[in-house]
C-alpha cells in the first residue's frame, strides 16, 4: 500500500511503501526438500505449519545424506544471499526468466535461485510439494500492515520495508538486513504479535551471532559473523506491495 499524495484523514505515511512477500517458493521448496529427506537437522529451523505431506518423496541414492545436507544448507545461504542483489523494482521478461543462470553460476539480482534449477525434482513428489505450497496460499487479512500501522511505521523508518512470510509455526520474527523482516504466518495473522515482531525490530543494527538469531536459527548468521566470511540465513515468490 502506498499513497502517492498525502490524505489528512489517512495515518499511512504518502512516502512509505512496503513489501510483502507473502508466498515465497523457493524458500517454501528448501523447506519441503530438508523436512522430506530429513536433512540439515541441526540447523533450528522452526517446525513447519501446516506439516506438509511428502507423498513418496526420497532422499535419492546418487549421494549420500552429508552430501545432501551440504548442498542443501548451500541452497539455503544463496536463497537469503539473494536478498541482498535483489532489485525488487524490475519485473523480469520471459526471455530474462528463461536465461537465468544455475545458481552455481551465480546469483541473478531479478529472480531468485530454485533448488529445481539445480536438481531438478530428483526424489522429490512434485504432485505433494505442490498440494502443500497450495495450503500456503495467503490467508493473511488485507489489512495487517495496517493494523500494526503504530509498530510499522517506526519499523520502516528504521529501514524495513519488505517482510517475508514464512510457514513456520508460532511466533517467529528475524531482521535480516536493514531493509527485510522474515515473520511466520502465524505472527502476521495476529496484529499483536506482528506488532511486537516490528517494535522488536525496529533497530537499525542489523543482527550478530549471540542474538536471537544466532539462538533460534544459525542459518540466519551475517557474512563474517563466524569468522568464514560465508553467510547462513533463516528461513521467496510472488510479492504484494502495501
Amino acid at each position: 500500500m502506498k499513497w502517492s499524495t498525502p490524505r489528512p484523514e489517512n495515518p499511512w505515511p504518502h512516502d512509505m511503501l512496503i513489501r510483502v512477500e507473502d508466498d515465497p517458493h523457493n524458500l517454501t521448496l528448501l523447506l519441503f526438500v530438508r523436512q522430506a529427506w530429513s536433512i540439515a537437522t541441526d540447523m533450528g529451523i522452526p517446525p513447519l505449519e501446516p506439516t506438509p505431506d511428502f507423498g513418496d518423496s526420497q532422499m535419492p541414492t546418487s549421494a549420500d545424506a552429508a552430501t545432501w545436507s551440504t548442498r542443501w544448507i548451500k541452497a539455503w545461504s544463496q536463497a537469503w544471499g539473494w536478498y541482498d542483489i535483489n532489485d525488487p523494482t524490475h519485473h523480469p521478461t520471459p526471455a530474462e526468466m528463461r536465461e537465468s543462470p544455475d545458481p552455481s553460476q551465480g546469483l541473478n539480482p531479478f529472480i531468485p535461485p530454485f533448488w529445481a534449477q539445480q536438481y531438478e525434482w530428483e526424489g522429490l513428489d512434485r504432485d505433494a510439494y505442490q498440494a502443500w505450497e497450495q495450503s500456503l496460499m495467503p490467508k493473511f487479512p488485507q489489512d495487517a500492515e495496517p493494523r500494526s500501522l503504530q509498530a510499522l511505521i517506526p519499523a520502516w523508518k528504521s529501514g524495513i520495508n519488505t517482510v517475508i512470510v514464512l510457514p513456520y509455526k508460532g511466533y517467529f520474527a528475524q531482521r535480516l538486513s536493514r531493509r527485510h523482516l522474515a515473520v511466520s504466518a502465524d505472527v502476521r495473522n495476529n496484529p499483536d504479535e506482528y506488532s511486537r515482531a516490528l517494535r522488536e525490530h525496529n533497530s537499525k543494527r542489523r543482527p550478530v551471532e549471540g542474538s536471537a538469531c544466532g539462538q533460534l536459527n544459525r542459518a540466519c548468521l551475517y557474512p563474517g559473523n563466524d569468522g568464514s566470511g560465508e553467510a547462513r540465513r533463516p528461513g521467496l515468490g510472488a510479492s504484494r506491495v502495501h
